[in-house]
């Protein structure tokens, strides 16, 4: 019994391990991207080379679970993903979870996207809400301009999330390269990834289809 008691604990303590070890190669996303009547993209970043997946099931039905594509992620391509998502149907909405090294994540927030209706010949368009905006200067104190930056107020995010948009369309201005990431793939990367790893776009990203123009 004693070995039962002590095996079992083992065991308890090293799922409590490894599940905050896998969140913590989460680095950005997933983000939804494009969605269609027969797939949807999402994005995820992770803070070093992982194997990402995506299960995910209509909500009415969460018994009817499916699994993107494994993706690798690597340095040269950013340690990002695009996992698409291909055996929906249209007019259907999705509960998913991000799968890092096997392992699903527990996120604080909802992970839910949308399939495109069926409505030409047959009804009126859907109707649909959106935001938009553009101009989104993410601080880093390190490489700011001295003095009064620009920046700061993201919490406009958290705003937008609380409207539950079915998309958003970034207009342009969406990150801000600083002096040191002009020249180089590298200041570059770093910039994308500083800007979409800010924590109050993280729900924002999760469960909003994003586009840009």
């Amino acid at each position: 019994m004693k070995k039962l008691f002590f095996g079992w604990l083992g065991l308890t303590l090293l799922m409590a391990t490894v599940l905050p070890a896998q969140e913590s190669l989460l680095r950005s996303g997933p983000m939804l991207g494009y969605s269609e009547m027969k797939e949807v993209m999402l994005w995820v970043q992770t803070t070093t080379a992982a194997e990402v997946q995506i299960a995910y099931w209509p909500q009415e039905d969460p018994a009817a679970r499916r699994l993107t594509a494994a993706v690798q992620t690597t340095k040269e391509e950013a340690f990002t993903a695009h996992l698409i998502a291909d055996e929906v149907e249209p007019g259907a909405r999705y509960d998913y979870q991000v799968l890092v090294n096997g392992t699903a994540l527990e996120l604080p927030y909802p992970t839910t996207f949308q399939t495109q209706e069926l409505w030409q010949w047959r009804t009126d368009p859907p109707t649909f809400r959106f935001a938009m905006g553009s101009c989104n200067y993410v601080n880093e104190t390190a490489f700011d301009r001295p003095g009064q930056p620009y920046g700061s107020d993201h919490q406009i995010f958290s705003a937008i999330y609380q409207q539950q948009p079915d998309m958003m369309l970034w207009l342009g201005d969406n990150v801000y390269l600083r002096e040191v990431d002009w020249y180089s793939r590298t200041g570059i990367l770093h910039r994308y990834t500083h800007t979409r790893s800010l924590p109050e776009l993280q729900p924002l990203l999760a469960s909003t289809h994003h586009y840009a123009v």
